[in-house]
């Protein structure tokens, strides 16, 4: 048999019938599961800025309050408030607001912390527990010169 006649029962061998359906069935998951962690990353990135955005939206409204108390509550309200009006769902939500510096006629500042759990176990991802927290902190300072209750 001659070099040519067995390059070319050789080459009949290894044809490329059938590749395609190889192919698909190795890159289709892969091209998914790629697909599904772009959409995860999006979820967590869109809930860090909700988040962000109701931290410093409680603690702005915490600095202007006239009490501790009176902080405490508009803090709370208003960061709540706005992760609903952002559309994130979260599975546990935490709001805390420190204001023990506010007394009219001083300067002080006001801390407020938004913790938020987001689910991702309905993405199908192979991730442990299915969520992420993102915290959030901002710092706002009091106005001393806001007026008495």
């Amino acid at each position: 048999m001659t070099s040519q006649a067995r390059a070319h029962r050789i080459g009949r061998l290894w044809t490329d019938a059938g590749s395609v359906s190889v192919e698909a069935a190795v890159l289709v998951p892969a091209v998914i599961i790629v697909g599904l962690l772009i959409i995860a990353g999006a979820r967590i990135s869109s809930a860090q800025q909700a988040v962000d955005n109701a931290a410093t939206a409680a603690a702005r409204a915490a600095s202007i309050a006239r009490s501790p108390h009176t902080a405490q509550q508009a803090g709370t309200a208003v960061a709540r408030d706005r992760l609903g009006r952002e559309g994130i769902t979260c599975q546990q939500t935490s709001v805390a607001v420190d204001a023990s510096q506010i007394a009219v006629g001083r300067a002080g500042m006001v801390r407020a912390s938004v913790t938020c759990r987001v689910a991702l176990h309905d993405l199908a991802l192979p991730l442990p527990g299915g969520t992420r927290t993102i915290t959030s902190s901002f710092t706002s300072p009091t106005d001393p010169y806001r007026g008495s209750p």
